[in-house]
């Protein structure tokens, strides 16, 4: 069954115009008249035009029209008829020789493509393998770096503690030794204030004793005067003694926080010695640690690279494949053939131009 597209019509107008022009109105010249078209539906149009030709009745010529021309119209007729169904018999065997050779070549097209996809879907596959190792060394390249940059996050906080507890430590003993050194100062003025006071208080004595002796009849009389002024001397003088022995007492007293601030100042400069060797410890078990990572970054960096070379080299395989693929001839397609009609009678799909 002629399918739609073209006419019956555009097939009976084209045979009549090629008929008009003295040529053969053959398949492949109504297409090219037409320019559009199938040449299964072209086949059954021409056909049904030639068998409305050859069943309507023969044209009844006036009977002044002598008999020896009507003979040769009726002749010239079936020769014309003749020819016409010779030429179609010869389109349709030529037809069915380009189908056979069509279908040979789409076969061997088609196996030459299935190969050639699987080939690619192989390559695929290996580039997709490849990818996706990449991508996992990218990932274990990147956690090792984070674990580098936190181990290094790691010492340099620790020596910046270390720094801190140093510079704590320093202080610390920059104000002990000004403490000691004040206490000391202090201390050494207190001894020399009293040992100056015992020395006045000795030579007052000792005055007193030589006045004695120098005036011992003078003093005889005024004995119990001088005993009187004596007694008031040492009353004096036993005042001023206590009143040095508190002052020395609570000097002492002041020396004795002191001493208990110097000793709270070495307990925490012992707990600051002592926090410095646990920072030097933890930046020693750190350092093993920041090691191994090194070692781990250049592992991994070893096997990106070599991953990296094997990539390449399927790229390369790839490229390779691909070249030789492109430099196959590339398979006939069915719009290059003329549509026929197939061996089997039936009408195979249009194929406009």
């Amino acid at each position: 069954m002629a399918r739609s597209g073209i006419r019956y019509e555009d097939v009976k107008d084209a045979a009549e115009t090629l008929l008009g022009r003295g040529l053969n109105p053959t398949i492949q010249r109504i297409r090219e008249l037409l320019g559009t078209g199938s040449n299964t539906t072209i086949s059954d149009h021409l056909k049904s035009w030639q068998q409305q030709l050859a069943d309507a009745p023969k044209i009844v010529l006036p009977p002044t029209v002598p008999e020896t021309v009507m003979t040769a119209l009726d002749a010239f007729w079936k020769i014309a008829v003749q020819q016409a169904e010779a030429a179609f018999e010869e389109q349709r065997t030529l037809a069915r020789q380009t189908v056979t050779v069509a279908e040979q070549a789409r076969d061997v097209a088609l196996t030459a493509q299935q190969q050639a996809q699987a080939e690619a879907a192989e390559i695929n596959l290996q580039l997709e393998a490849a990818q996706t190792t990449s991508r996992d060394l990218a990932d274990r390249l990147l956690v090792e770096q984070e674990r580098r940059t936190a181990a290094e996050t790691a010492i340099q906080a620790a020596e910046q503690r270390v720094q801190a507890a140093t510079d704590a430590i320093a202080q610390i003993r920059a104000e002990t030794a000004a403490r000691i050194a004040q206490a000391e100062a202090a201390l050494q003025q207190i001894r020399a204030d009293m040992a100056q006071q015992a020395i006045e208080a000795q030579h007052r004595f000792e005055a007193e004793r030589q006045r004695g002796e120098a005036g011992e009849a003078r003093l005889m009389q005024l004995l119990d005067g001088v005993r009187t002024e004596q007694t008031i001397e040492r009353q004096a003088f036993a005042t001023e003694r206590l009143d040095w022995k508190n002052r020395e007492t609570t000097w002492q007293a002041r020396l004795e926080i002191q001493q208990r601030e110097q000793a709270d100042i070495r307990a925490t400069l012992a707990t600051a010695e002592e926090r410095q060797q646990n920072f030097a410890h933890e930046i020693e078990a750190l350092r093993p640690l920041l090691h191994q990572a090194e070692a781990r970054y250049l592992e991994t960096v070893r096997e990106e690279e070599t991953l990296r070379g094997e990539l390449k080299a399927v790229l390369a395989e790839r490229d390779r494949l691909q070249q030789q693929l492109e430099a196959r001839p590339a398979p006939l397609s069915l719009n290059d053939a003329p549509a026929v009609i197939n061996v089997d009678g039936k009408s195979p799909p249009d194929n406009p131009v």
